[in-house]
């Protein structure tokens, strides 16, 4: 098997295929569940926001794989309603894939609705809300996606807040269904009473010293480098797959361009892992 394109769409659509769906009342659709998950995650892997975009083109980088593509309504409707067998099928091979060990855990913002009066007036209204990105030094309006994965970047577990919200409490829901011995974490998630309540749920919480000393210059060092993966998960995420320019415009379209795309990263992984790749080095499926 090989890290190309058509290897992560049959992945896809191999492990979506074996979930049962209910069936729907009215006529049977031309294209299955099991397509439409493949099609997601090849819209992910190419890195195309624009739906309307990714059907134009996916007939000529895959011809004759999908005879009976969907218009863009049809499309985005039903992927939204696929949200949670995305999910399941992403959940079900990072149990497979995780081989246990130091996790790591981070948060990142993802803007949405981005005009003037848009905490108002877009469908965002009452979950996003400004958060300040230190990287850009500036506030913006979106959510925060929190991640916990192991080692070598295989997503976990994730959730969305809004984006004023610290990452304390998502990441211990996240730790509530992965074992985890140590988690290492940026400065965000500074706190003697939240490691001590984590502690006493078994797993203990590394973070960066607020000072960094010739005594603790080593360790600082060594949490730094462990720290760039989960960085590099983001990368992956935000550049390469574009989630950073999702399009999104509402909660439930945003929902599903996460879930599609970390499902993408996490089959991606498991051909790497497959080939005898490395984890993260994620082909380039666009050409670039």
């Amino acid at each position: 098997m090989t890290t190309d394109l058509e290897a992560l769409v049959v992945a896809a659509y191999v492990f979506a295929d074996e979930y049962p769906v209910p069936a729907r009342g009215g006529r049977k659709p031309l294209i299955s569940d099991a397509e439409l998950v493949a099609l997601a995650v090849a819209q992910a892997a190419i890195g195309i926001s624009s739906d309307r975009q990714f059907l134009g083109l996916i007939g000529r980088v895959l011809p004759g794989w999908f005879p009976h593509l969907p218009d863009q309504s049809q499309y985005n409707r039903r992927l939204r309603a696929l949200v949670e067998l995305i999910s399941s099928v992403q959940q079900r091979l990072a149990r497979w894939l995780d081989v246990g060990g130091v996790r790591l855990s981070d948060g990142t913002l993802i803007g949405v609705a981005n005009y003037p009066g848009c905490q108002r007036r877009s469908e965002f209204a009452g979950f996003a809300r400004f958060g300040f990105a230190k990287s850009q030094h500036r506030f913006v309006y979106g959510v925060r996606l929190v991640l916990l994965t192991d080692e070598r970047g295989l997503p976990l577990g994730y959730t969305v807040v809004p984006a004023n919200e610290k990452e304390y409490e998502p990441l211990a829901d996240l730790l509530t269904g992965t074992p985890s011995e140590v988690v290492i974490a940026d400065k965000g998630f500074w706190g003697r009473a939240y490691a001590e309540r984590l502690a006493a749920d078994g797993t203990r919480l590394l973070t960066p010293d607020k000072t960094r000393t010739n005594a603790n210059e080593r360790r600082e060092h060594a949490l730094a480098s462990t720290r760039l993966v989960i960085e590099s998960v983001f990368a992956n995420l935000k550049e390469q797959m574009r989630l950073e320019r999702h399009l999104a415009r509402t909660p439930a379209g945003l929902a599903l361009r996460i879930a599609q795309r970390i499902l993408a990263l996490t089959l991606g992984m498991l051909l790497n892992t497959i080939s005898g790749r490395p984890a993260r080095a994620l082909a380039a499926y666009d050409g670039r």
